[in-house]
């Protein structure tokens, strides 16, 4: 009988960090996923050197080939470093593009987000991965 117990034990044991591998698996692939898009982003803001209707459209077009989820919810963005995000709210995709200006220049912040379902719950836990372009139009 003493062999059962231990056998049970080490078989829960087991099972507790093969989940929380299955999470840290999870919680990688989402946040590798979330990097990129935020870096396709950074990126076509770059080219554009703006956050203009050009750009905007790329990002569209961009997101719906790499397969980001389409906002359901209409959640806004938050305020950043007390600025107000210059992505509209009924945007297909959820996106924060921030501007901000220094004497050198303007440059602008973007947060794009990490989404983890949790069926059991029927609830969505979503996290913000955030960047910044470099200094755009330098001023001399």
């Amino acid at each position: 009988m003493k062999e059962s117990i231990a056998n049970a034990y080490i078989f829960n044991i087991v099972i507790v960090f093969v989940v929380i591998f299955i999470f840290f698996f999870a919680g990688s692939l989402t946040y590798s996923k979330a990097f990129k898009v935020k870096n396709r982003i950074v990126d076509i803001i770059e080219k554009y050197e703006d956050y203009n209707t050009d750009a905007v459209t790329e990002i569209s077009s961009t997101l719906g080939e790499m397969g980001y989820r389409v906002n359901t919810s209409n959640k806004g963005c938050d305020i950043r470093n007390g600025k107000e995000s210059l992505t509209m709210t009924f945007n297909s995709y959820r996106y924060c593009v921030y501007e901000y200006e220094t004497p050198k220049g303007k440059y602008y912040g973007v947060a794009a987000y990490m989404y983890f379902d949790l069926p059991i719950i029927g609830q969505s836990l979503e996290f913000p991965v955030y960047g910044e372009t470099k200094i755009l139009g330098i001023l001399r």
